[in-house]
């Protein structure tokens, strides 16, 4: 993707990829570990309000709800719990293996942003076929701060030894986009995560919005 930004071209070298709801259908398999996980300790939530919190970190997400530090730790265990029992249902979303292959046989570095446990990040590169192949992954685990703070994608530029201007970032939420910008990452959004309509994606900051990986590959995303 080149972008004339004040007389300057952006030209990306580095694609930052979000995993839930972007390249794997799981945001919904997370939505119903959330809400049996909620309503296991007596806090019933209903499934649309917990949808739209999906991509940002865990704690972020069960405090829009609970602010019991108890509650709250019992309520992340328990969503660990269920999602794993969930998770052989999540498969990649149409045209995701296919975009990650493409990305890296036109010699971009592609990295992937995710706050995925380390048994489902294993899931996630087994059914992508990303392992050994993409540049690296990030975990959420490994910053300070989760989506929507920028903190996550700071570190990808720093590992990846990229600048701003030179990487691009895909996602579904717009907790991503926000994040993103936040390190002064360009984003493009896709629908399959569900949550958010195309418009509130281009007014969170979103440059483009796709309907899946599929037809952003048939973009020349990102070039």
């Amino acid at each position: 993707m080149i972008q004339m930004i004040e007389g300057r071209s952006k030209v990306a070298k580095v694609v930052v990829l979000d995993v839930d709801g972007t390249l794997m259908d799981t945001n919904y398999l997370h939505v119903e570990a959330w809400a049996r996980a909620f309503e296991e300790v007596g806090h019933r939530v209903p499934r649309v309000q917990i949808h739209k919190q999906i991509g940002k970190g865990s704690n972020l997400l069960i405090g829009e709800f609970v602010e019991d530090e108890e509650t709250v730790e019992k309520i992340e265990e328990l969503h660990s719990e269920l999602y794993g029992e969930l998770q052989k249902h999540g498969h990649p979303l149409p045209g995701a293996k296919e975009l990650i292959s493409s990305l890296l046989e036109r010699g971009y570095e592609v990295w992937f942003v995710t706050s995925a446990k380390d048994e489902e990040l294993e899931h996630h590169m087994s059914e992508l076929e990303a392992e050994g192949h993409i540049t690296g992954v990030v975990n959420s685990s490994a910053v300070e701060n989760s989506k929507p703070a920028p903190d996550i994608f700071e570190l990808t530029l720093q590992r990846a030894g990229a600048s701003a201007n030179e990487t691009v970032a895909v996602g579904d939420a717009v907790w991503d986009i926000v994040a993103a910008d936040g390190a002064g990452i360009r984003t493009v959004a896709v629908l399959t995560g569900g949550a958010f309509s195309a418009q509130e994606l281009r007014e969170a900051g979103a440059v483009e919005v796709y309907r899946d990986c599929a037809a952003l590959l048939d973009s020349d995303f990102p070039e």
